[in-house]
Parts: C-alpha cells; structure tokens; sequence
C-alpha cells in the first residue's frame, strides 16, 4: 500500500466539516511524522536558522514521492536552533533546498510554509491539533 503524502493527509483533515471531524481525521492519521510537522508547525520553541520565503529550487517531478518525506523527516533538525549548530548558514540552506528538491512537490510547499510557521491549511489550528494530540505541543504555562 503507497503511503499518501503528509500534504494529502493534511487537506483531508482541512477537508472535514467541523472541528471534531478534523480533530478525528487527525487521530486516525496519527503517525510519527505527522506529529513532528505539526510539532514544528506550530511549537513556538522551535525556531528554524533558514531566510523567510521559499529558496530557488527546482520542485521535484518525479512520480511516486508522496512517502518520500516520511524517510526524509529525520533530517528537520539540522535547520532548526540548537539542531546542529556546527553547520554553516550556507550549509544548512544547501540542505534544506537538497530535501525540498528530492520530496513531493506539495510536501515541499508545506515544508517551506512551516518553516515560515504557517500551515497552508487554515482549518488546521493549534487548537485543533493540541485536541487531538495533547501533550504535542508544550503550553505557554508550563514555561513560566
């Protein structure tokens, strides 16, 4: 069975009618990588080292990358603060556009967005994904 994209799983979830239908179209989506994009989408403890807007790249055109990000996801530290911090402002841009060239065109298109921390998707609010997943994303009063 093909993996869908994260982008795909994403808009179904967007798709949904009210906020617990996508609250339960999460849940049943639930994998580890989706977590961790919307870990990064929405936690405001990480801060990603990469300029706002999307680098030159080209979009990848190859058929069947929708799983690609699921093997790829393992990499999102590097461009985040305290990920690697021997990596070079030049590196690490190389390697971020290395990772959006080689994965699903849409699944790049919500990489470049979250790194900005937007999600493409407007019915997919923190409030929605902090329901399904609790204890995902770190409260504000649990750091004061």
């Amino acid at each position: 069975m093909r993996l869908k994209s994260i982008f795909s799983l994403l808009k179904e979830c967007n798709d949904c009618k009210t906020v617990d239908e996508r609250v339960s179209a999460l849940k049943e989506r639930d994998h580890p990588v989706l977590r961790l994009i919307l870990r990064y989408a929405f936690d405001p403890s990480i801060v990603f080292l990469l300029p706002e807007g999307a680098p030159p790249y080209k979009s990848c055109d190859f058929l069947d990358q929708e799983g690609r990000l699921y093997v790829e996801a393992r990499k999102l530290y590097l461009f985040v603060e305290g990920g690697n911090p021997n990596l070079t402002k030049l590196k690490r841009e190389i390697l971020f556009i290395q990772l959006i060239e080689s994965i699903d065109k849409n699944d790049a298109e919500l990489l470049i967005n979250i790194k900005d921390k937007k999600l493409p998707f407007k019915s997919i609010t923190k409030a929605v994904v902090t329901k399904a997943f609790p204890d995902l994303i770190p409260s504000e009063e649990k750091n004061i």
